[in-house]
């Protein structure tokens, strides 16, 4: 079995911010890099500055790429992440964007979280631009993963629209019942606006995980588009 390398780091961040806390958040994200197999994670350059990370290197698919992304942004602490990594393809790997474009179709159609008559496939030099309607924010989301992982592919852009199909009030009201279910007593410290289908989240919550906890049952909600996630953490 092929052992995976730790990541080397130093402390030599330059910021403004706090430097302690930035070195300590780097740590934290090399650790998810690491533990995850689906990142090779020896390939990835961390930098971080008042909490803002920055991924970079060369990976062997976008789907290694996605897979990253999508580490660091389990780790506490990270308010936005920049990833400037290059997909590189193995020889092996390459497609040529009919191919890409058919694979696609088929994986779109294969699976069942995705209303695949309603997402146009677009392919050129490996880069696949997704648009159409859905009904929810999963559903869109499905969609990326399913083709991200298929050969050939250096990059996804995901423009498939959410449309609300329901009134903003349902949506607020489904979106607050979630959170009390989830963020238990201080879910009535939470506001939720909702306009156009963007969710707006307000108040304070006691930990980290009541946050991600209700940002999730914002992102579930019936057709919403964005959540702006302006909830406080009284640590």
């Amino acid at each position: 079995m092929r052992q995976r390398r730790p990541v080397a780091w130093s402390d030599s961040d330059e910021g403004t911010g706090d430097m302690q806390g930035d070195i300590q958040l780097k740590q934290r994200v090399m650790e998810a890099l690491s533990w995850d197999p689906a990142v090779e994670a020896a390939e990835v350059g961390v930098q971080v500055r008042d909490g803002v990370v920055t991924l970079t290197g060369h990976l062997g698919s976008h789907a290694a790429k996605y897979a990253a992304e999508e580490a660091v942004r389990g780790v506490a602490g990270v308010k936005a992440i920049a990833v400037e990594i290059d997909v590189r393809l193995p020889g092996e790997c390459r497609r040529t964007d009919a191919d890409i474009a058919r694979a696609a179709s088929n994986i779109l159609a294969w699976t069942s979280m995705v209303p695949a008559d309603r997402i146009h496939v677009m392919v050129e030099d490996g880069s696949v631009s997704l648009t159409g309607t859905v009904d929810w924010n999963y559903q869109r989301m499905a969609a990326q993963r399913a083709v991200a992982g298929l050969y050939g592919v250096v990059s996804v852009t995901n423009a498939i629209v959410v449309q609300p199909s329901v009134q903003p009030q349902d949506v607020k009201d489904s979106i607050q019942r979630a959170i009390e279910r989830q963020a238990t007593d201080d879910a009535a410290h939470v506001a939720v606006e909702v306009k156009d289908g963007v969710v707006r989240l307000r108040g304070s919550l006691r930990t980290w995980a009541e946050r991600e906890a209700a940002l999730e049952a914002a992102w579930a909600g019936p057709g919403v588009v964005a959540v702006e996630n302006d909830i406080r953490v009284n640590l």
